[in-house]
């Protein structure tokens, strides 16, 4: 991997602070959205892989403050268990495909999945899935969320999509996914460190991301306090639309 050289290099620089600072208020106001919002905006200057290795810190601080922020931890724990144990499992042998092929595909057909289930919300018909088929949904979400992982190393569609279906209250839909993206992050930066994608300049940057995104957390936390179930959901619903369009 080549090295970022931010000092040296302006443009790149403020494509990285930019990219944390709109990652960190999507992700306090959405409990989504750090890396979605964020890379697109760092690989203006920096390649893919290392865009996504820069949310190192930040995905281990930000999703975790917001999985223990609900009180509701253990019961997360358990409830998701057969969701996050099967993805845990696929995606240190999915991500190896991230380093050796071309994402651009993988990420269109990702950003189209999100666009379409989005525009489909929109509508009165929308999908929904009963709390009792969660005991054989969890290991297929966990499972095709691990291969997307391998792939494009963005996982986050396919959980949010189930987690909208469950209608989960906006609080408790934060701190699962939250929960599912922190035990996700062990297995995705492991496996990006174990291909050489991340050394000490990249940890610097991304602690420093940290910083950002922490600050900017609580702007986007206190701007979902206001807001009602109703109008949360469709805020999501355009934040994937955007998402998917971007990608």
């Amino acid at each position: 991997m080549p090295p970022l050289d931010l000092l040296d290099h302006p443009f790149a620089a403020a494509m990285v602070l930019l990219g944390f600072i709109a990652g960190g208020t999507a992700k306090g106001l959405f409990g989504l959205g750090m890396p979605f919002v964020g890379m697109p905006v760092m690989v203006f200057a920096i390649p893919f892989p290392t865009a996504l290795a820069l949310f190192l810190v930040p995905n281990f601080t930000a999703n975790g403050q917001q999985m223990l922020a609900g009180g509701n931890f253990k019961r997360n724990l358990k409830r998701w268990f057969w969701l996050y144990a099967p993805m845990l499992v696929i995606v240190p042998f999915a991500i190896q495909f991230l380093v050796r092929i071309d994402q651009s595909r993988s990420i269109l057909g990702l950003g189209l999945v999100s666009f379409v289930f989005a525009v489909l919300q929109m509508f009165p018909v929308a999908a929904r899935i009963d709390p009792r088929h969660e005991r054989w949904m969890n290991p297929v979400v966990g499972v095709v969320s691990g291969l997307l992982a391998g792939v494009s190393g963005l996982y986050g569609p396919v959980l949010i999509i189930y987690l909208m279906a469950l209608r989960l209250p906006k609080d408790d839909f934060v701190a699962s996914l939250s929960l599912m993206y922190f035990l996700g992050s062990f297995a995705i930066y492991g496996s990006l460190a174990f291909a050489s994608v991340i050394d000490l300049e990249v940890i610097v940057v991304s602690a420093l991301g940290g910083i950002i995104i922490g600050a900017m957390l609580i702007v986007g936390q206190r701007l979902r306090a206001r807001i009602d179930e109703a109008r949360y959901r469709k805020l999501i619903l355009v934040l994937l639309m955007v998402m998917g369009a971007d990608m």
